[in-house]
């Protein structure tokens, strides 16, 4: 499978890297120190058409293939995963829920306002009790004529608080199992909706993690995303998107460390020589650029086989797992290579240590992944939930206890 970039998505890495090096790497240790990105910054990447880069013109997008956006956003994270991960939440996930399953009333409501940048969106998912075990949410969505009554508690909401929008995903009619479960877009400002407490966080720090209450709020019925019934298999098909693109955040990670370590090993000298005339810093060295273009093979296929920015469960979980290890090995190795200037807060390695932390939990945690892989392998659902799922929804249940 040839992955050489054509002309046109050599433009869009060109361009995104000359606005990253201008916009995002002279502020991006700022945003991690005070812990917050500031919303004009946000606007930035709207404005530079990162937001729904895969929908359709009539939506505001820019219609172009999965593997593209997916380019967008490593080169982004080289240099921020603050940024990057914006850039995944607006053209991922819940957004792509909208577009694929959505009423077209929703997605000319919703989707023109996010690529703009006028309205930001989070996915609602995680619970104190349903991180991975995502069948087992509690948060419950009753219908009440032409409105819907929620009531819950949602946990590791990445936005939680900062965005317009979130696509809450609810147990309706209380309803057991998988079949119960489906999705609502919920606006700030609805009565009973509550931001809680922000969770502080290791990396990805100007991201808010945190957690929403739900005490009977009433959202119109109209704004039902996904049904109850067949629910839940395409919303796990929709989030494969997400957490493809998550591995791209964390391989944009991985290689804006190795660039900077390298380039920072080639120039320092120690017993009269540079550091990269060492054999074993050499060694190190290949097998980084060895982890880094394997994560790359698996990140772009699974990017290539996307169908409207829903990529191949297995393809996607091959990525997610090798892709969120490597960036650990490659950022670790990479404050290696620089000595004690790595562990420094003088140059973002060590930021980017802690960043790269986030992607074994992220998106789905690597050992609910290896299930699935194990799951499509055997060709059989393995016993690690008792709820009953059928061969449509085989290993599809994880999700995780973090940003989502």
């Amino acid at each position: 499978m040839n992955f050489d970039q054509t002309e046109q998505q050599r433009a869009l890495v060109a361009a995104t890297r000359k606005f990253a090096e201008r916009e995002i790497a002279p502020l991006a240790a700022r945003w991690d120190e005070e812990e917050h990105i500031p919303r004009d910054h946000i606007q930035k990447l709207a404005d530079a058409g990162f937001f729904g880069l895969t929908f359709p013109e009539k939506y505001g997008g820019r219609e172009r293939a999965t593997l593209d956006a997916i380019l967008v956003v490593e080169e982004v994270a080289r240099h921020c995963s603050i940024s990057a991960r914006l850039i995944v939440d607006h053209n991922f996930g819940a957004v792509d829920t909208i577009l694929n399953f959505g009423t077209e009333e929703q997605r000319r409501r919703v989707l023109p306002a996010v690529v703009s940048g006028e309205k930001l969106i989070s996915i609602g998912m995680t619970e104190p009790d349903a991180g991975s075990a995502l069948v087992d949410l509690k948060t419950a969505a009753m219908q009440e004529g032409d409105w819907i009554r929620i009531n819950g508690h949602k946990r590791w909401i990445t936005g939680a608080g900062e965005r317009e929008y979130t696509l809450v995903y609810a147990r309706f009619e209380e309803i057991s199992g998988s079949e119960g479960i489906g999705a609502v877009l919920v606006e700030m400002g609805t009565p009973g909706f509550q931001i809680g407490r922000r969770i502080p966080t290791l990396g990805v720090r100007g991201l808010r993690e945190g957690e929403l209450i739900f005490q009977d709020a009433l959202v119109p019925k109209n704004i039902l995303v996904v049904p109850p019934g067949t629910g839940f298999r395409l919303l796990m098909s929709a989030y494969n998107g997400q957490r493809l693109a998550a591995s791209a955040v964390a391989l944009g990670i991985a290689q804006g460390a190795f660039d900077y370590a390298l380039a920072y090993a080639d120039r320092r000298e120690q017993f009269g020589q540079r550091i990269t005339d060492f054999q074993a810093i050499q060694f190190k060295i290949a097998d980084m650029i060895i982890d880094l273009e394997a994560a790359r093979y698996l990140v772009y296929r699974a990017a290539s086989s996307a169908v409207g920015a829903i990529s191949d469960r297995m393809e996607t979980s091959l990525a997610k797992t090798y892709t969120s290890e490597m960036a650990i090995r490659v950022t670790g190795a990479a404050l290696q290579m620089m000595g004690g200037e790595g562990y420094s807060r003088e140059h973002p390695i060590e930021r980017m240590c802690r960043d790269a932390r986030m992607f074994t939990l992220a998106g789905g945690s690597t050992e609910m992944q290896r299930l699935a892989i194990a799951s499509h392998v055997l060709g059989r659902r393995l016993p690690q939930h008792r709820d009953t799922l059928n061969s449509a929804e085989l290993g599809m249940v994880e999700h995780s206890d973090e940003g989502g």
